[in-house]
């Protein structure tokens, strides 16, 4: 056990030895110098800050209310017309309309004109962000003594 402690000390001063200074005439920052770092790690950095993240906030947005998760869980039973879900989740149209629409927006439901009805569905997309998100599981834990669904 003594020899190990020595060697993560020593990996340890490597990594930091190997870093080299970030800032120079061709990088200008306001990184204090006693921290190193590769200028290929700030650029690698700079360029995912500099990303386009519009549609991971949407998602996220979308993500981020209960009504608009229990849509989600009830449309991974079954498409769905709109006048089930606003019975189901005692909501006035204008406010289901609402949240519809940001699922809709990020991607995650689309919906068709059946007759009188329009019946809404999850995309491949939003299917996928489900079994990601753990949504689709959360039933299943619940069954299993692990968390509850409260909603």
């Amino acid at each position: 056990m003594g020899m190990e402690e020595p060697e993560k000390v020593t990996k340890s001063a490597e990594v930091k030895n190997s870093r080299s200074a970030s800032c120079s005439q061709e990088i200008p920052c306001k990184i204090h110098p006693s921290y190193k770092i590769s200028p290929e790690t700030v650029e690698k950095v700079r360029e995912v800050m500099n990303e386009d993240v519009s549609d991971t906030v949407a998602l996220l947005k979308a993500l981020s209310d209960p009504i608009r998760v229990r849509i989600l869980k009830a449309l991974r039973i079954s498409d769905l017309c709109v006048c089930v879900l606003v019975e189901l989740l005692d909501c006035e149209y204008s406010k289901l309309s609402y949240h519809l629409k940001l699922l809709k927006e990020a991607g995650l439901v689309d919906s068709e004109q059946e007759g009188n009805f329009l019946i809404y569905h999850l995309t491949e997309f939003g299917r996928q962000k489900i079994n990601c998100y753990g949504i689709s599981c959360v039933n299943a834990v619940a069954q299993y003594g692990g968390v509850k669904d409260g909603n």
